[in-house]
C-alpha cells in the first residue's frame, strides 16, 4: 500500500515541530489569541503558524469543522506559506475535495518545488487519483533531492505506483531500493514477498515474510501470503498455524473470506 497513513502523520508530526514555538496554543479550544496589532509580516506568519498548528491537531482529531476554522484563519494570515498551502491541500484531501486539494498543493510547489516531503506527498495524493505519471514524476524529483531523509518511503510509494501503472519491473526496481536505504522498510519487504511469490520463488518469498515479521505485526494479507507461500513449500503445519492466526485475529476480512473458500487447497 501507498504510505497515505503514514503521509499523514508524519505531516502533523513535521509541522508540528516546526511551530514549537506555538504549542501552548493546544489548550486553546477553537480559536486562539494572535498577536497581529503591529501587522508585521512576522506576527502574521506568527499567527499563521498557530492556526496551521491547531487546524492539524483538530485535523488528526476528525475534528473537521474545527479544522476548517484554523486552517482558513491561517490561510488569510498568511497565504504565502508553503506550509500553510501543504495544511489546507491535506484538509481538503481528508474531505475528498480533490479539485481545492490539488489547487493547493499546486500553491504550495509554486512556493517551494524543493521540499521532498512536500513532493512526496503530492505524488501520493496524484497516485491515488490514477494520475500514475505524474506521480511518479513527483516521486522522482523528490528522491533527487540530497536532503530527503526519508528517501526509502520515497522509493516505496513509487514501487506501489508502479504496480498500479503495470509496471512490476519498476516496482522490485524501487522496492529494493528503498531497502537499500533503510532495510526494515516493512511495506517494501512486504511488496517483495508479494512479488516474489508471484515468480514462484517461494523460499525467497519466505525469506521476505520473516524480515518482514520482525518489524511489523501481521495483517490479513500478509497471513493470507503466508498461508499459500508454506502450502506451496509444502509445510503443512506452518500454514495451518497462520490460518489460525488469520481467523483469530482478521475474522471478518476479505482474506479470511477467501482462504474459508478454498481451505481444502491449501492445507492438504
Amino acid at each position: 500500500m501507498l504510505n497515505i497513513i503514514r503521509i499523514g502523520s508524519l505531516f502533523l508530526l513535521v509541522l508540528l515541530s516546526a511551530c514549537t514555538t506555538t504549542s501552548s496554543s493546544f489548550t486553546t479550544p477553537y480559536a486562539t489569541k494572535e498577536t497581529t496589532s503591529t501587522g508585521s509580516s512576522y506576527d502574521l506568519e506568527k499567527a499563521a503558524a498557530t492556526r496551521l498548528t491547531l487546524g492539524l491537531r483538530y485535523l488528526s482529531q476528525g475534528d473537521f469543522e474545527k479544522a476548517k476554522f484554523n486552517l482558513d484563519k491561517a490561510l488569510a494570515h498568511y497565504p504565502k506559506s508553503e506550509e500553510v498551502q501543504r495544511g489546507v491541500a491535506w484538509y481538503y484531501e481528508k474531505v475528498n475535495e480533490d479539485k481545492l486539494a490539488e489547487e493547493h498543493y499546486k500553491k504550495a510547489l509554486s512556493i517551494n518545488n524543493k521540499n521532498p516531503s512536500l513532493l512526496n506527498q503530492y505524488g501520493v495524493f496524484l497516485c491515488r487519483k490514477g494520475k500514475l505519471n505524474e506521480s511518479l514524476e513527483m516521486f522522482q524529483a523528490s528522491i533527487n533531492i540530497p536532503s530527503n531523509k526519508d528517501v526509502s518511503s520515497t522509493y516505496e510509494n513509487a514501487a506501489t505506483c508502479n504496480i498500479m501503472a503495470g509496471n512490476q519491473e519498476a516496482a522490485e526496481s524501487n522496492y529494493r531500493k528503498a531497502l537499500n536505504h533503510n532495510p526494515e522498510q516493512r511495506d517494501s519487504l512486504f511488496g517483495m514477498a508479494r512479488i516474489e511469490y508471484g515468480k514462484g520463488r517461494y523460499e525467497r518469498t519466505r525469506a521476505y515474510l520473516s524480515r518482514f515479521e520482525e518489524v511489523a505485526k501481521h495483517n490479513s494479507r500478509s497471513l493470507w501470503l503466508a498461508i499459500r507461500n508454506e502450502s506451496k513449500l509444502r509445510n503443512l503445519d506452518a500454514a495451518a498455524s497462520y490460518a489460525i492466526k488469520l481467523e483469530q485475529l482478521f475474522p471478518d476480512s476479505k482474506e479470511t473470506e477467501l482462504f474459508l473458500d478454498t481451505k481444502n487447497q491449501w492445507l492438504r
